[in-house]
């Protein structure tokens, strides 16, 4: 009981990164409830139409595979990415970018693993890629002394943290009172250390243990 599968994704359909193969990964696990970072105010698109959007053409990747499977399947569908964002520092990436060759490079490698699809977003050597981009970041921010550059980054690592934490205490508040055997978490890639950390925190903390499985790439190789 309260088994869940850490499904890491791209938003931006890429090559072997798209619905379609996301949706096949979905459909092995055959999930009683699908937990998806998404949050269903921040769109002006009505999520829930008879079971799928109105503007097709506008979904991310797993959000489009989703809303396919939900007309196909039976599910619970929950989306936790509740957190009220009301700040993102538009000019901020690019000017890491521009000021560190190799920070641009890496995100280039990123969107080039969506040649490989979902297991390269699922394995440790993309998570390690990640963790590097944000040492640049860090770098990058402290080197240019930039006021208005720290302020932003500072501000922007705050809603990303509080982010993470808030769609792990709804998976759990949600698995407090409801029983199932089998879900699935669906988050950007980007997330996945993060994410991972504040599982064992959260349960350090609240004594809940749920059985997850981090290592879904081992199974769609």
């Amino acid at each position: 009981m309260y088994n869940i599968t850490l499904i890491c994704t791209m938003h931006l359909g890429i090559d072997k990164c798209n619905p379609k193969e996301l949706y096949d990964i979905i459909e092995k696990e055959n999930p009683e409830v699908i937990f998806e970072e998404f949050d269903i105010s921040r769109t002006d698109d009505e999520y829930y139409k008879n079971g799928h959007y109105k503007k097709q053409d506008t979904c991310s990747v797993e959000t489009a595979a989703i809303m396919k499977y939900l007309e196909n399947h039976q599910v619970i569908h929950i989306p936790v990415d509740t957190y009220d964002v009301t700040y993102f520092p538009k000019d901020m990436y690019a000017k890491i970018s521009n000021n560190n060759e190799e920070y641009s490079n890496l995100f280039r490698n990123i969107l080039l693993s969506g040649q490989q699809g979902f297991s390269y977003l699922n394995s440790i050597e993309c998570s390690n890629l990640f963790e590097r981009l944000h040492a640049i970041e860090e770098e990058v921010v402290k080197n240019l002394n930039d006021e208005m550059l720290s302020n932003a980054y500072r501000s922007w690592q705050l809603v990303t943290d509080n982010r993470d934490n808030e769609m792990i205490k709804n998976i759990y508040h949600y698995s407090e009172n409801n029983c199932y055997n089998n879900a699935i978490f669906i988050i950007g890639a980007e997330h996945r250390k993060s994410i991972l950390d504040k599982i064992q925190e959260y349960e350090r903390k609240n004594g809940l243990k749920l059985n997850w499985n981090y290592n879904i790439y081992k199974n769609i190789l």
